[in-house]
């Protein structure tokens, strides 16, 4: 099994982005440890007991699904290249009603905060946060713009490319023509234009050296910027120690971007054009977003006859 996955990884290695490959790969490396024998003698009782155990680690229902997709996919090229008949993983389902890993929007006291620092020189990185609130890119697509892609004529930011971060190893430019989705043009807001240096050139947010931010310096940057506008955390743990924690991410104001497009009244497709995901990704947002502003609504109702209620009394 472990040749027969290298030969796999090795043949799709080209034909996926940096960041793909990097997940694939540690999934690659778990199924190797845990099947270092010949393909042929791997039942579908034996990959059902390692997902079971990998569920069992408290993994969240993207993460089983990945490792099983991935599974899978070896299993086929295996079936291909003529080395079994039948994929034993064929079959195998994930167990039902796992943990789904969320990642919520800004609340609207965090938001406010975001739109405050508006350049505050006392405010590390306002700007970065603040692109990410207007435009709802992904970080490594903010951290590779370059001011050639900011069209003020046009009013659109162009998004053509992104940085890949792997562990311990230098950021990696990827384009985004494997992504039909990746490759767009966001709208440039008002608020956002108007924050933007205008006759600059190269990197809107360059490393220390001028070229691309290395990881370490993005995690020192978001961390003072998070604490100059409070979205750090202190915590007390177990042993009545405080520790320091960072929940909000970049990702978190991509979720606040299709709020934003929800309730300007931007359908799916069109918050999906912007944010460089499918349909299918944003609809489930949506779904999330309905379900809140309906209890809203509910909210607002109850109040409504609480106050009728009061007023006979």
């Amino acid at each position: 099994f472990p040749a027969v996955a290298d030969c796999w990884e090795d043949e799709h290695e080209g034909s996926v982005s940096e960041s793909t490959r990097r997940v694939y790969k540690y999934a690659v490396q778990r199924l190797k440890e845990a099947f270092p024998g010949s393909i042929r003698d791997i039942k579908p009782l034996d990959v059902t007991r390692y997902i079971r155990a990998f569920e069992k680690q408290g993994r969240s229902k993207n993460s089983v699904q990945i490792e099983l997709a991935v599974c899978r996919m070896i299993f086929s090229y295996a079936v291909l290249e003529g080395d079994i008949d039948v994929s034993p993983a064929a079959e195998v389902k994930i167990t039902r009603g796992l943990p789904v890993k969320k990642r919520e929007s800004l609340t609207a006291e965090q938001e406010n905060a975001v739109k405050a620092s508006f350049g505050r020189s006392d405010v590390h990185w306002w700007l970065f946060g603040y692109l990410l609130l207007y435009t709802g890119m992904r970080r490594g697509e903010a951290l590779a713009l370059t001011y050639a892609d900011i069209d003020r004529k046009a009013r659109v930011i162009h998004v053509t490319k992104k940085l890949s971060y792997a562990r311990g190893q230098a950021p990696v430019l990827e384009d985004h023509l494997k992504s039909e989705n990746g490759l767009r043009d966001i709208p440039l807001l008002p608020p956002l234009a108007e924050a933007l240096p205008k006759n600059r050139v190269g990197l809107v947010f360059p490393g220390a050296d001028g070229g691309f931010m290395k990881a370490s310096e993005i995690t020192r940057n978001w961390r003072k910027y998070c604490r100059d506008i409070g979205l750090n955390q202190i915590e007390y743990t177990s042993n009545g120690q405080t520790e320091e924690t960072f929940p909000i991410t970049p990702h978190c104001f991509r979720h606040s971007m299709a709020t934003i497009c929800y309730e300007a009244g931007l359908d799916p497709r069109q918050t999906a054009g912007i944010l460089g995901d499918t349909s299918e990704v944003v609809e489930s947002v949506y779904t999330h977003l309905r379900q809140s502003h309906k209890m809203t609504a509910a909210e607002k109702l109850m109040l409504y006859c609480e106050a009728e209620k009061t007023s006979e009394n």
